[in-house]
């Protein structure tokens, strides 16, 4: 999911090292004239984070566009689509782009029941969107967060947020279908299908690659239908739901046992010591150290 450009500076930041699924993330800052994009397999959503307006003149599969972008603005091109873009001003810009996998937005089309051969992507330019603004942020904190545990699973969670954003706002499909097919399933889990997921969270805390899709496949559903529903089960999505559960057992080991508080962090999930102490604090208001 490469850009090839002559003209777009080398990303600031970018997901490439962390294999998320379904999506990458690459932020760009800099001074621009032009830039050109290849067509690309993937879907791109650009938000646009430079705290002025840019006046732009974009040519899009050939089409042309004279619209101002400004913070918070998305873009969305669907993939296949070429991409040419003038700043009428030299000044610096501040964009992130969101490269959401073709296969990924089909998979979870038809984990809500859409049709994906049926879907398509629509063109839209310097359109307001808070929420896919706030999944992009969300993603850029993580990813400056430097690989903190749950990275995968709260990654994963958003791209999955995103590719529904996108079916339901964005496609030829039209908002009332989507609803339809999306809001069928009400009330949380079933008593079943929430033990099943919180025993395989349990038997693999260890696990520093835990997935929601994972999770979700224990308890026998799609990612999307079972992250929402495990959060009217709970109160917590899956990902601060694991890390919890984490913490806790941290907890346990560190008051029953005489393991380092490094290993007891590397056994419960965590990156590191620090990473454990970040959020055992957060949670019990003190260091592990303490409690010994």
């Amino acid at each position: 999911m490469q850009q090839t450009t002559s003209s777009l500076p080398a990303p600031v930041l970018t997901s490439a090292q962390q294999a998320w699924k379904g999506i990458e993330l690459l932020r760009f800052k800099g001074t621009v004239e032009e830039i050109g994009i290849p067509p690309l397999p993937s879907h791109v959503v650009v938000v646009g984070l430079t705290h002025h307006p840019l006046d732009l003149v974009q040519r899009l599969d050939g089409m042309l566009y004279e619209e101002p972008c400004r913070q918070g603005d998305i873009s969305i091109v669907p993939a296949g689509t070429s991409v040419e873009v003038e700043i009428k001003e030299r000044v610096e810009s501040d964009v992130l782009n969101l490269h959401l996998g073709d296969a990924f937005l089909r998979e979870v089309a038809q984990s809500v029941e859409v049709d994906p051969d049926g879907l398509e992507i629509m063109l839209r330019v310097a359109t307001p969107d808070p929420q896919i603004e706030q999944i992009g942020l969300s993603l850029t904190a993580e990813l400056e967060a430097d690989g903190l545990i749950g990275s995968k699973l709260y990654a994963e969670s958003l791209a999955n947020a995103l590719a529904i954003s996108l079916i339901r706002d964005y496609s030829s499909l039209g908002r009332k279908a989507v609803r339809k097919a999306t809001g069928e399933h009400t009330g949380g889990l079933s008593k079943r299908a929430l033990k099943s997921a919180i025993n395989y969270i349990g038997d693999n805390l260890a696990n520093k690659e835990l997935t929601l899709a994972d999770i979700a496949d224990a308890a026998h559903m799609s990612p999307y239908h079972f992250s929402r529903l495990f959060k009217e089960s709970t109160g917590l999505a899956p990902h601060q739901y694991v890390i919890e559960r984490r913490v806790r057992r941290a907890k346990e080991l560190v008051g029953g046992t005489t393991l380092s508080i490094a290993e007891i962090a590397f056994l419960c999930g965590f990156a590191n010591q620090s990473h454990l102490n970040r959020h055992f604090k957060r949670l019990f208001g003190v260091n592990p150290k303490a409690l010994r």
